[in-house]
């Protein structure tokens, strides 16, 4: 249960409902998105229904497909075990560290020289003959895990790098002296603004990133695939 007495969430609410706009278009949107660009440092934000459809679509983006394995940590909620699992891909648990409650950096580097094989520019798990195409470390509770450890460890490895940044609107990391918010350190990240969250919608969620390529793909997709065509309806 949240609490809105003296907020303006109900002429907000009473506007979006009055102009029509009460779907994945109009202002509150555009105007989110372009609020969340501007805190977070990133270049695009995508707004989706929710968090775990914001994970699903960024690991379809980046490449996961059925019958392959997603390294992430086993504290999380099950949203990041599921997004996985929407995609007939296969959740691969490695261990927290005791610090931030993240993913261990040295759990996964172990981890990945004791299973991992590379095979035509590609990353397999020798012992069960799948791709590990994807990393989604978790910022538990909004604490930063060691993600500049686990981000060189991805690189080092060339696995792709999905930051589920469900509750960590407002957490930031150090990197090069300056403060950087979680969530930019991957290839793509996800928000959730769920009824818990730092800030809710509702339901809700988004995808942040740098990259272009990403953003164009992520918002054609979200917006159910549509092209440009000469009539309106």
């Amino acid at each position: 249960r949240r609490d809105f007495i003296n907020t303006n969430a109900l002429n907000y609410v009473s506007e979006c409902i009055l102009s029509g706009w009460v779907s994945s278009a109009g202002k509150f949107v555009n105007q989110f998105e372009d609020s969340i660009c501007r805190y977070t440092g990133s270049k695009y934000a995508i707004a989706v229904s929710n968090g775990t459809v914001a994970l699903r679509l960024a690991l379809l983006i980046i490449g996961v497909k059925r019958e392959e394995e997603v390294i992430l940590p086993p504290l999380s909620f099950v949203a990041t075990a599921n997004a996985i699992s929407h995609l007939g891909a296969i959740p691969h648990f490695v261990d927290i560290e005791k610090e931030r409650l993240g993913l261990c950096p040295l759990s996964l580097e172990n981890r990945l020289k004791e299973i991992a094989i590379l095979k035509e520019d590609k990353i397999y798990n020798k012992f069960t003959g799948r791709r590990i195409a994807a990393i989604v470390p978790v910022h538990v509770f909004g604490i930063p895990s060691k993600i500049i450890e686990i981000k060189k460890i991805s690189e080092k490895w060339n696995i792709p790098l999905v930051e589920d940044a469900a509750e960590a609107l407002g957490s930031w990391e150090t990197f090069e002296d300056k403060f950087k918010h979680c969530g930019l350190f991957g290839d793509v990240s996800t928000i959730s603004f769920n009824g818990n969250k730092i800030i809710s919608t509702g339901g809700g969620g988004m995808l942040i990133t740098n990259n272009p390529d990403i953003e164009k793909k992520a918002r054609h997709l979200s917006t159910t695939a549509k092209v440009n065509h000469p009539w309106e309806f």
